[in-house]
């Protein structure tokens, strides 16, 4: 089992093997601002460890569709 991780925090990747298959599995934690320009430099760093059997999974810190990215506006309830 190999073990590879930044100082501070960010991202963890376990290289080992499951019933005689090697895997990866790599967890990122994005800062909440620059997220993608993060995440694409963590993949660019450790490319040469990720291959087929790769598992990226984490908390990537990016809006997933644009309702997301709108900031939501509280409305309130009045009691009668």
């Amino acid at each position: 089992t190999k073990i590879k991780r930044d100082k501070e925090g960010h991202y963890i990747m376990v290289k080992g093997s499951i019933q005689q298959e090697e895997l990866t599995i790599l967890n990122i934690y994005a800062p909440n601002t620059g997220a993608p320009r993060f995440i694409k430099q963590v993949l660019r760093d450790l490319q040469r460890d990720l291959d087929s059997h790769t598992i990226i999974m984490g908390d990537f810190n990016t809006p997933l569709s644009t309702l997301d990215q709108r900031e939501r506006k509280l409305t309130r309830i009045s009691r009668t």
